[in-house]
């Protein structure tokens, strides 16, 4: 990718390369079972906005790994976000309908197939970031290893999950909405932007500036998307709208009221431009960066970093 390049066109190249890495990074499907092979097709021809899968390769080049190691890191965490989203909208968690502009596959293919879809990008998902890390010395490859544990499992975005799923009718604080979205969404993206550094030559500065970054971009998403849940479902596009109240998920609109939210969404996001600003050498370096500032209304296609349709 031409580095010259301002960071939207930028942008835009490292959108193509991952798209391209999404829709045939499971390899050749001959061999595959018919009806599965169909299921992970339908899956990977509506990629999202790959927002994860560009900023961790574009942090992955900005961070020295060669083109193919930022490549498998994007695209691998890409498909666990995406198979995370297939399991999120079962009928037994979200019950969603529509999910990136389609029905959701468990609608098309049935939970069976679905769940076995998910599997597979799983499965090839944690491949990928193997072959992403492998290169690094010994002491990056371990702490990558952990990282990605620690994001991942149990007391990350499989624990924030859970969290979500436990039932919220009887109240809710914002702390406690906080924390579910610091696991649940903030720990998948500390995941996309931090594990390259860490695979890479990153420096023990810029991670912890990353990290922090992550989370506070992380956080205000969340927050935008519980005001735009509640406030203007029609800004949901591609995807299921108004569930969090209904099926009484954690919300920060919930939990302290309109007002309060769309204020904690507005500290959180000057927050991240400070973190933004930290970042060691000149800010050009870091424009890469600004794909993830999260706009909350109006939301004009050419405007949106984040949406509910990733």
């Amino acid at each position: 990718m031409n580095r010259n390049l301002d960071w939207q066109q930028r942008a835009g190249c490292a959108r193509a390369v991952m798209s391209e890495s999404f829709s045939h990074g499971m390899g050749k499907m001959e061999r595959v079972e018919p009806r599965l092979a169909q299921a992970l097709q339908d899956i990977l021809s509506h990629p999202g906005s790959l927002v994860r899968a560009v900023v961790s390769y574009q942090v992955g080049l900005e961070m020295g790994l060669g083109e193919n190691a930022a490549r498998s890191i994007g695209c691998g965490i890409e498909y666990l976000h995406t198979a995370s989203l297939i399991f999120d909208d079962f009928p037994a968690m979200d019950n969603a309908h529509m999910r990136r502009g389609s029905f959701c596959p468990h609608l098309i293919h049935g939970e069976a197939t679905a769940t076995l879809a998910a599997l597979a990008l799983i499965n090839r998902g944690y491949a990928l970031l193997w072959q992403g890390i492998q290169y690094g010395s010994l002491r990056r490859r371990l702490a990558a290893a952990k990282w990605i544990d620690d994001r991942l499992g149990a007391q990350g975005v499989i624990g924030g999950q859970a969290w979500d799923l436990q039932g919220w009718q009887n109240g809710q604080t914002a702390a406690e909405v906080s924390e579910v979205a610091a696991r649940k969404t903030g720990d998948l993206l500390r995941l996309a932007i931090v594990l390259p550094a860490i695979a890479g030559n990153g420096s023990l500065r810029e991670i912890q500036l990353l990290d922090r970054l992550a989370l506070l971009r992380g956080l205000a998403y969340q927050a935008a998307d519980d005001l735009k849940d509640v406030l203007s479902p029609e800004c949901q596009t591609g995807k299921t709208g108004s569930r969090d109240v209904a099926l009484g998920r954690p919300s920060l609109v919930t939990a302290e009221g309109e007002e309060a939210a769309s204020q904690r969404y507005k500290r959180l996001v000057l927050a991240g431009d400070r973190v933004q600003k930290a970042m060691p050498g000149p800010d050009v370096r870091w424009q890469l960066l600004d794909i993830l500032r999260v706009p909350l209304f109006p939301v004009k296609p050419q405007e949106q970093a984040f949406s509910a349709v990733v």
